[in-house]
């Protein structure tokens, strides 16, 4: 069933950047290039982690957040260009602690959620990701202003790698049930090299798990942060 989920995954992301492409193509036949420009732009941020469902006892503490950098193609959708089409390739590094405590029992991992102002603070969980961010974007800018407002709003699709825990006790481990493929929905604006990022989660980040206590581990985030363009 795995097989058959990542093989639909794949076919649907071929598909959609095929329609992309072709849209493209019918469009840039009508405008000339003369008259419009590109904003391609190297983006990096940093968002903090706000968890979005409700988990018996569950407590996010410290510092929860990512490091985000990747490059954003810019293809303009009307001749003076303050419509376009972003499709991207970025890294993620995210990192977010909590009272979350994966215990590695027989081989399983199990999750403990530890109830101590003590420990609950030290339970990092990290992971990585490569993110496809494929945006609509409105900008007031020009062939001869730098400086623009811009908002810029789309949705990711995202490979996750396995996560790394580091417990406040006990050694570091390895854990594959990570959802592989999820995604989210965001928006970023703001004015010249400054915006504010927004974005939510619509998958939960560990797959099909439970804590030992029976309750269902539907681990979810909304992002708040600052996310820089580079020409």
């Amino acid at each position: 069933m795995e097989i058959i989920l990542k093989i639909s995954t794949s076919k649907k992301l071929t598909i959609l950047l095929f329609f992309i492409s072709s849209t493209y193509s019918l469009i840039a036949q009508d405008i000339n290039r003369e008259d419009f420009y590109r904003e391609d732009q190297f983006y990096f941020g940093s968002s903090y982690f706000i968890q979005t469902e409700q988990v018996p006892d569950f407590k996010q503490n410290g510092f929860s957040g990512n490091f985000q950098i990747g490059f954003i193609r810019d293809i303009p959708l009307n001749k003076t260009s303050n419509n376009a089409l972003g499709i991207g390739l970025g890294f993620e590094r995210n990192l977010f602690t909590s009272n979350i405590q994966p215990v590695e029992v027989n081989g399983e991992i199990n999750y403990d959620i530890i109830i101590s102002r003590f420990l609950e603070s030290k339970n990092k969980i990290s992971f990585s990701s490569i993110a496809i961010p494929i945006e609509f974007r409105w900008r007031n800018s020009s062939l001869d202003v730098y400086r623009f407002w811009r908002i810029y709003s789309g949705f990711k699709i995202k490979k996750n790698f396995s996560l790394y825990s580091n417990p406040s006790y006990g050694k570091e481990l390895k854990i594959k049930d990570i959802q592989d493929w999820t995604s989210s929905i965001y928006l970023n604006a703001g004015y010249n090299t400054w915006n504010i990022s927004l974005e939510y989660d619509l998958n939960p980040l560990i797959k099909n798990q439970k804590t030992l206590d029976g309750n269902i581990l539907n681990v979810g985030f909304f992002r708040l942060g600052l996310i820089f363009y580079l020409l």
